[in-house]
């Protein structure tokens, strides 16, 4: 009876161990990424802001898919993760350069953005914000 339970709970354990799984799941994802599956590289960058444990692996997937300039979002993700150091060191003049690549993707992309109004101003406003504190025009 004893070593049933006994098996039971470590089945338990190993069943609930949702930590060990997400990691598995991330490291998974990772490796897709890495054979280029866009996919797997969007997934791994909706890890921020919701687990900063993972911030330095959704960095590195948000600035692969920042370079190729593509998606405003991924682009002010970037920024974001950058001006606060989610995954980095905080850089706040690095911050400043992909908020304005950011706000020029917006406005190459036209009526295709998916930005609202609302976005945009935002970006704009920390355009002027990082412009005043780093001294960059």
């Amino acid at each position: 009876m004893i070593y049933s339970l006994k098996k039971i709970v470590d089945s338990c354990r190993r069943w609930f161990d949702f930590e060990s799984r997400r990691k598995a799941l991330y490291d998974c994802w990772d490796e897709q990424a890495s054979q280029g599956d866009t996919q797997a590289a969007y997934r791994l960058t909706s890890l921020y802001p919701a687990s900063p444990s993972n911030y330095p692996l959704a960095y590195k997937w948000t600035l692969a898919l920042a370079n190729q300039a593509q998606d405003c979002r991924i682009l002010l993700q970037l920024a974001k993760m950058l001006e606060t150091g989610a995954g980095v060191e905080p850089d706040e003049k690095r911050a400043l350069i992909w908020y304005e690549r950011t706000l020029s993707l917006h406005i190459l992309q036209g009526q295709n953005s998916p930005f609202s109004v609302s976005e945009a101003n935002f970006v704009q406003g920390k355009i002027q914000a990082l412009r005043g504190k780093t001294g960059w025009k």
